[in-house]
């Protein structure tokens, strides 16, 4: 049997460098895709005024999966994830699982939602951080073959360096972008050039 367990993510009110913590709560677990949306429309009704909500993650498992799974024989922490925008929309869809035993081939263009030169939020579970898109997740039309970790944007932080985050956990930008920070996301940009 299939279920899904949600959780949604909040942004701290301060960002330090581009920075947020990351607060995570359970919203339970649910026998079908539906019934979790049904949740998360209740929970962003009820919440829409927040203005630090970054939104919601959907967990799909497999109840009693004692089978590893996988190149790697693991038992997968998830066999797809979706994620959600704050008021409720789909954000991002990946259909593999973690135990990389399905396959990627690439993303259908209508499903990249940001563009090269975008200001994003990355979720990495503790914090949040803003991020510059700097290249989009494969396309479709590539004929690629890969796993879940290639279902990524390329991304620039603060810090200097560049990032591949997956793909589900890059939101639209929450609070403020101060010029100081946008400075640094395009000097990181420039250097990796």
């Amino acid at each position: 049997m299939r279920v899904y367990r949600l959780i949604a993510v909040e942004a701290a009110e301060n960002a330090t460098n581009g920075v947020r913590d990351a607060y995570v709560k359970s919203l339970g677990v649910f026998s079908t895709v539906a019934n979790a949306e049904a949740m998360i429309h209740m929970h962003a009704n009820k919440v829409k005024k927040c203005a630090t909500m970054l939104g919601y993650a959907l967990y799909e498992n497999k109840l009693d999966d004692l089978a590893p799974h996988g190149p790697w024989y693991d038992i997968p922490e998830f066999l797809s994830v979706r994620t959600y925008l704050a008021n409720g929309t789909l954000n991002a869809f990946c259909a593999c699982d973690d135990a990389c035993e399905k396959k990627w081939h690439g993303r259908k263009a209508k499903t990249i939602r940001y563009k090269i030169g975008d200001f994003v939020s990355v979720w990495n579970g503790k914090t949040i951080k803003t991020e510059l898109v700097g290249e989009q997740p494969i396309a479709t039309e590539r004929n690629f073959t890969g796993d879940w970790t290639d279902d990524c944007y390329l991304t620039y932080p603060v810090d200097g360096f560049h990032e591949h985050p997956f793909t589900p956990y890059v939101f639209p930008l929450v609070g403020k972008l101060t010029e100081k920070v946008k400075a640094k996301l395009e000097a990181a940009r420039d250097a990796d050039a």
